[in-house]
């Protein structure tokens, strides 16, 4: 965006909101993208320490290139208010999955899961700038913090109370106990300095909870640690495993849980282990997919308001400020796909490829399908040239409209409720009725 123009959003959707801020998704009306907006709660601004926090997570994952890590484009300020600009994930957390899959995922994928989040924690903890690693330790590892596209992308999310070592950080690393209690390791409780293993541990209680769906309960104090570890492993037994696949699998999960951190592997051994797992027992994990099965439907149905009818708009409507002064705002890049692809003449052959495009990208208007039918009240249909959509593409036109029934598409429709054919004559007149 040009820095004499400033930053214009378009509120879409405000998809979550934490403790210290909210996650919406605004249209970006310079360059007609949408992305992910993290802003702190107001409730927040006179918190010198949250604040801290807040941009050095953005400077943090600003510096990070890895395909399972949140992508942070920059922090901004609008007003008084910092607002972090990152990549918009479309899917699910791993918590939802859980919650849908209430005896485990499937093993492969549960697995794969895992493995990816801890190749993505060890590009975290190992990043170079300038020359010196970051030694980022996420501290905060659990479902909820893992999000899986609707492309079967796995990405880290929420790296707040990361602890990490790079210039110009402005939050005091402190060992005090942050995360969510049940997926800290036990050091973490005693003040010890936190080491990567920390999150090894928060892995590890991961991958239990994602094949069994249940959430393992571990004593923090040494005498019962074992003994509850133990006890727990015993249920770890998906169906279809062999027994030495069985055996294996608690192997794992024992040794990132590991209650002395010294014992528990670090994350290339970790991955290792991972891949021998996946390798032996011959279950390569498909997450696209999975991703297609199992995460599109649910990213669909996900619960959705209009912003403005949104408990949490109040205090996010100073995003929109500036979008009334913005000239000639860029259209939706969604809008832009679409109509590319209804630029193929046998597009209505590709219905579920269109379908999913308009899921994963639920913010699209109907601009680009209005674009196939020409204005006017007159029978236009009897003077159709060359390039002109035929009876199959109307209907498939009218159908899609009818997802946005907008003044304009029902005006057009009602221009075709004359039409010879009749299909084209009854979409319309689904359309017009919706008017």
């Amino acid at each position: 965006m040009s820095p004499m123009t400033g930053p214009a959003f378009k509120l879409c959707e405000i998809a979550a909101a934490g403790t210290f801020g909210t996650v919406c998704v605004v249209r970006d009306l310079h360059t007609g993208k949408l992305v992910a907006l993290k802003v702190l709660k107001r409730a927040h601004l006179n918190r010198p320490r949250v604040i801290a926090r807040t941009r050095d997570e953005a400077q943090m994952l600003s510096k990070i290139d890895h395909p399972n890590i949140v992508h942070v484009d920059q922090l901004i300020d609008i007003g008084d208010r910092p607002v972090v600009i990152m990549e918009w994930v479309r899917g699910v957390s791993l918590e939802e999955l859980i919650k849908h899959h209430r005896n485990g995922l499937p093993l492969s994928v549960a697995v794969e899961l895992i493995r990816l989040a801890t190749l993505a924690l060890a590009a975290a903890y190992n990043t170079d700038v300038d020359g010196k690693p970051m030694r980022i330790i996420h501290r905060d590892v659990k479902p909820s913090n893992m999000i899986l596209s609707v492309d079967g992308e796995m990405k880290m999310v929420d790296f707040g109370i990361a602890r990490a070592d790079f210039e110009g950080k402005e939050a005091k690393t402190m060992s005090m106990v942050l995360g969510a209690r049940g997926y800290l390791a036990p050091e973490r409780l005693d003040g010890h300095d936190d080491k990567p293993s920390v999150d090894i541990y928060s892995l590890g209680v991961c991958l239990y909870e994602l094949v069994t769906g249940r959430h393992i309960v571990l004593s923090v104090h040494h005498t019962f640690h074992a003994e509850a570890l133990e006890k727990n492993l015993k249920k770890l037994s998906p169906p279809d495993l062999p027994p030495q696949g069985a055996d294996q699998l608690r192997g794992i999960v024992e040794a990132m849980c590991q209650y002395d951190e010294s014992k528990r592997p670090n994350h290339d051994a970790c991955v290792a282990l991972l891949d021998g797992f996946l390798a032996d027992q011959n279950i390569p994990a498909n997450l696209a997919a999975y991703g297609r099965a199992t995460v599109l439907p649910l990213f669909e149905s996900r619960e959705r308001v209009k912003p403005i009818d949104h408990p949490g708009y109040p205090d996010l409507a100073f995003l929109e400020r500036t979008a009334a002064n913005t000239a000639d705002p860029a259209p939706p890049d969604i809008d832009i796909a679409i109509a590319d692809f209804l630029k193929n003449p046998d597009w209505p052959d590709h219905l579920s490829d269109l379908d999913i495009m308009l899921v994963k990208n639920p913010h699209w208007t109907a601009r680009p399908f209005l674009d196939l039918l020409p204005e006017g009240v007159k029978p236009w249909w009897q003077f159709w040239g060359k390039g002109l959509p035929g009876p199959r593409q109307l209907r498939a036109v009218l159908t899609y409209l009818q997802r946005r029934p907008t003044p304009d598409a029902i005006q057009r429709a009602a221009t075709l409720q004359g039409h010879p054919d009749s299909d084209v004559v009854e979409a319309a007149n689904t359309l017009v009725s919706m008017g």
